[in-house]
């Protein structure tokens, strides 16, 4: 089947009718390899290695309740800033490096894994090659980082493997401008993806973050002894949860590049100021509740508002869920990305119970439903036994 290209026209204000093109690339494609210059990175070489090291790496998944921004990231132009956090679900990655310059890939997303083995390969000039085998939570394209987390796991082994040539703030630019999911038109192919840094740095860092414009991480703490109730709600948008067929892709791109970013460019403001002035604070006070004021406020405005009204009836799905678990008690309730999957986050055992018991009452399947809590480690990698945090290392920092 031959390569396809999706177009689509971006009206981010009035005077904003540009296209970007989505173009279906193979794994490898040069033409999707970027160079050190556009990344922002000093250029590196790591043609071989001495040992032929093992790895494995396991991240947590990122939520991430909204962009800040969606006019100030594009397809070539990964940023825009906005909010997450990781839970404790996990992606798992073994890595190893091999003498023949193969690339062997073994698991789940094959296309995506292979794509950026062949571009370290590229990068640092590496003779060898890698076997990887990936493991992701297999709830795709419905808002839990599905894609960046698989990213994230292989670039942290790959970069392990090969002596840490990358800092972590250069394997995030390294994954913001390589972002990318499978096509859904063509098996084979891959389609270039929108990227904020927000999964980069929940997945090394753990705890809640707010980043700004070109993948800068502006701030994190953790949240301690803090449960996580995400469900899946059954909306219009999904017909399928477990591909995404009417949330990814084309579908999400028209979105991302026309109604979120003509939204934006009338209340981003609003949206950072809201993070300044109120959720910072309340970040370094540890106050959740407070966090989650802002972030309540932020769920009507720009993309967010455009976000959940994509799920049907202007958004009432969504937010008649997000109102309830406010409700009911949830310190921090919103949507993640592009959804659906809604989350509530929570200190008390008691609301915790009671938020179950309401989705159970109104007839929400288990399957559904994850219960977890707010992941504060960030990335691990073991090595002959042994497992260690990335946020501890200095190197990863930034």
């Amino acid at each position: 089947m031959a390569k396809q290209k999706i177009e689509i026209g971006i009206i981010g204000g009035p005077f904003d009718k540009i296209t970007t093109v989505l173009e279906e690339f193979e794994p490898g494609s040069e033409d999707f390899i970027y160079s050190y210059e556009m990344m922002g990175i000093e250029a590196k070489e790591v043609q071989s290695v001495d040992t032929y090291r093992e790895v494995k790496v396991k991240v947590p998944s990122r939520l991430h309740p909204t962009v800040l921004d969606m006019n100030r990231f594009n397809l070539n132009r990964p940023g825009g800033g906005g909010l997450g956090f990781a839970v404790e679900i996990f992606f798992h990655a073994t890595v190893k490096a091999i003498p023949e310059p193969e690339i062997r890939v073994n698991g789940d997303r094959q296309l995506i894994t292979k794509h950026f083995a062949y571009a370290f390969k590229k990068l640092l000039n590496y003779s060898g090659g890698f076997e990887i085998e990936l493991e992701d939570h297999k709830r795709r394209h419905v808002g839990l980082g599905s894609s960046i987390g698989s990213m994230c796991a292989v670039c942290l082994g790959m970069n392990e493997v090969l002596g840490r040539p990358f800092h972590g703030w250069e394997l995030r630019r390294i994954m913001g401008f390589h972002a990318c999911e499978e096509s859904p038109i063509g098996p084979d192919y891959l389609l270039p993806a929108f990227e904020t840094g927000i999964g980069a740095m929940a997945g090394v860092n753990g705890g809640w973050i707010v980043a700004s414009d070109d993948l800068t991480m502006v701030y994190r703490v953790p949240l301690p002894d803090t449960k996580a109730i995400i469900f899946i709600p059954d909306v219009e948008s999904l017909t399928d949860e477990y591909t995404g067929k009417e949330t990814s892709a084309e579908s999400e791109a028209e979105l991302l590049l026309r109604r979120a970013r003509f939204l934006d460019s009338m209340q981003a403001g609003a949206k950072a100021e809201l993070v300044l002035l109120d959720m910072i604070p309340a970040m370094i006070r540890g106050d959740l509740k407070k966090i989650g004021d802002a972030l309540f406020d932020i769920s009507y405005l720009g993309s967010k508002r455009a976000e959940c009204e994509q799920h049907g009836a202007y958004g009432t799905p969504i937010y008649s869920y997000i109102n309830t678990f406010r409700g009911i008690g949830a310190e921090i309730a919103g949507m993640s990305s592009v959804g659906p999957t809604i989350f509530a986050l929570t200190q008390s055992q008691e609301t915790y119970d009671k938020i179950l018991h309401y989705l159970k009452d109104h007839g929400v399947a288990d399957s559904r439903i994850i219960e977890t809590t707010v992941d504060n480690m960030g990335g691990t990698i073991t090595e002959n036994g042994v497992e260690k945090s990335f946020m501890n290392d200095n190197w990863l920092k930034g």
